[in-house]
């Protein structure tokens, strides 16, 4: 779609009707995508993402689904196009994953399928879903990937479809080269379906309206989703404000702790950036984030979940491009967060995670009272386990995204428990689906029973898991913050870090929370527990009721009550007289 020209603006009641179309088409197409599917990590995980785009590759709507998908297929659009030199026909559906042309990392694989109206390309539309296996050296994560290549399989541009006709050659090739061909084919099918869909669903739109009107609408949907957020960007003071962090490892150089530093400047007209400069060198393993497809992505997530949380703003605020144009990000080229060609970058999520925690450390002091809020887990455990079946002679490939673990206390709420926080929005697979198809048990899944940091508003409770294998096993993992943990703020206490432990008979082992290709005996279990947010404001100013509801639910013990909180429980009541007298004696 072109850009919008003066006399094509629509009349805001139509560009309303309009704006709500591109979203709910966006929506619809995540939904077949959903539903045809195969592996586990679409179906119940979503991890998946789905939208609309112009001729040159401005997002227009996305699904709404994961953060770090939606708006990476801008990404592959413009990638796919810089290899096919703009040639696109009507009937091509590609294929694309390149890390260093879009990508946000090669198992996450995009479809993209032009529009035509009246022979023009006007549109685009585009999904994107993690595989659970694109080759490389071990099935499932590769975090020990020495360059791009040993990611897995590089898709540039593909046509696997040309003008209508299905590629076999190139059909043939991408499955004889991953280890799940059946599922990921599957997966491959309903993506196709999904961007079908998208296009079929545009193309009536504009018939019904006209291109003129649907391409003026769709760069206003822009402007106003822009517009919105410099002013609520504007309600911060102007200036530059920091924040750094340290992340584990890169999970082979395990003395090294890697920086994440953070500024953020503020302008006045409401633009933001945010510069990485001070952060870690690129990695020799494959922990590291393509610029275009993950940094930036990232970023660009965390900036509207902090000044767009749905919680406060008085209407939901589009996603689509007009976000992207008021954040600008800065990354040295070489360091962690823009990689040189060809780095490995397999493993990119949890660095995403603790910049976007950064920026909210960073401005939480300055911002408005009701978006404050305490550090929160910014991490996942991402896993792997896989095993080779004879019978099938593919591999069984189980990608389970523990993400279950807390938000800090906010101004005015206690952090929710065992969610995923920030850049991810995955959901967990059912613990009765996993064992339906895979050869695991889980013999533990509750909330830690270790208590949540303290604070005027406490912190969430992370989660615990324990999965036993039942065949040998093949174990991998890209996790992080099992040492520094989540920030408290006004006085609030730091969160506690993750950890994950081998189980088997009379013993216990730690593991780091990052590694390729271990191996777990049948019988062995796999521990995890996801680290818990930080408090927010002085304990001793909590209402001593919620402190009751937290001894009563088991959050905490009476004890504790009484050390963090200056909350003294008798009888299963809060003593006044005794609480008022020890908060005195501790002030």
């Amino acid at each position: 779609m072109a850009k919008k020209q003066k006399e094509n603006r629509v009349d805001s009641v139509t560009q309303r009707v309009l704006g709500g179309a591109f979203d709910t088409i966006a929506r619809e197409m995540a939904l077949h995508q959903l539903r045809m599917a195969h592996c586990t990590l679409v179906t119940e995980s979503e991890d998946l993402g789905c939208g609309l785009f112009t001729s040159d590759g401005r997002q227009i709507a996305e699904s709404g689904s994961s953060p770090l998908h939606c708006g990476s297929i801008r990404g592959y659009i413009t990638g796919a196009s810089e290899k096919l030199n703009g040639e696109f026909y009507d009937g091509d559906v590609i294929i694309h994953n390149n890390p260093f042309m879009g990508g946000s990392h090669a198992p996450d694989v995009g479809i993209v399928v032009p529009i035509f109206y009246k022979k023009e390309l006007v549109a685009f539309s585009g999904c994107t879903s993690h595989w659970v296996d694109i080759g490389g050296a071990q099935p499932g994560i590769n975090l020990d990937a020495l360059d791009m290549w040993g990611d897995g399989e590089i898709l540039t541009g593909v046509k696997i479809y040309d003008k209508g006709k299905r590629n076999e050659t190139a059909w043939e090739m991408l499955w004889g080269n991953i280890r799940t061909p059946v599922q990921s084919q599957g997966d491959c099918m309903a993506q196709i379906a999904a961007c079908e869909f998208g296009k079929k669903r545009l193309l009536q739109v504009i018939q019904k309206y006209g291109f003129e009107k649907v391409s003026a609408a769709a760069e206003g949907w822009m402007d106003y989703a822009e517009r919105v957020l410099r002013l609520k960007i504007q309600q911060v003071p102007p200036g530059q404000y920091y924040a750094e962090g340290w992340m584990d490892d890169d999970g082979k150089n395990r003395e090294k702790h890697l920086k994440v530093a953070t500024t953020v400047t503020i302008e006045k007209d409401g633009l933001i950036t945010v510069d990485l400069s001070g952060s870690a060198e690129e990695n020799e393993t494959g922990f590291n984030c393509p610029y275009h497809g993950a940094t930036c992505i990232g970023i660009y997530s965390a900036v509207r979940s902090i000044f767009l949380d749905e919680a406060v703003v008085e209407e939901s605020i589009p996603q689509n491009e007009g976000i992207f144009r008021a954040i600008t990000v800065k990354a040295p080229l070489g360091s962690m967060f823009n990689p040189r060609f060809p780095r490995a970058t397999f493993a990119r999520l949890n660095q995403i995670q603790r910049v976007a925690d950064n920026i909210l450390k960073a401005l939480s002091p300055s911002l408005p009272e009701n978006l404050r809020s305490a550090g929160t887990s910014a991490h996942i455990h991402w896993l792997s386990y896989s095993g080779y079946t004879p019978e099938t002679q593919e591999y069984w490939v189980h990608l389970e995204p523990e993400s279950g673990g807390s938000f800090g206390g906010r101004n005015g709420k206690d952090g929710g428990d065992a969610v995923a926080v920030l850049c991810t929005n995955t959901r967990n697979v059912p613990i009765e689906h996993m064992e339906s198809l895979f050869p695991i048990v889980c013999e533990r899944y509750e909330l830690r029973d270790e208590r949540p940091a303290a604070g005027k508003w406490r912190s969430g409770a992370g989660i615990v898991r324990v999965n036993r294998m039942l065949v040998p096993t093949i174990v991998s993992c890209e996790g992080d913050r099992s040492f520094d943990p989540p920030w408290g703020m006004f006085g609030g206490s730091a969160g506690r870090p993750g950890a994950l432990t081998r189980i088997w008979d009379g013993g216990r082992e730690p593991w780091n929370s990052k590694f390729t290709g271990r191996r777990l005996a049948p019988g062995e279990k796999l521990e995890i527990r996801s680290p818990m947010g930080g408090g927010f404001g002085n304990p001793f100013e909590r209402n001593p009721s919620l402190v009751l509801e937290d001894v009563l639910d088991g959050f905490i013990a009476i004890e504790d009550a009484k050390s963090d909180y200056g909350v003294v429980i008798n009888g299963g009541k809060v003593d006044e007289e005794a609480t008022r007298s020890l908060r005195a004696e501790s002030h």
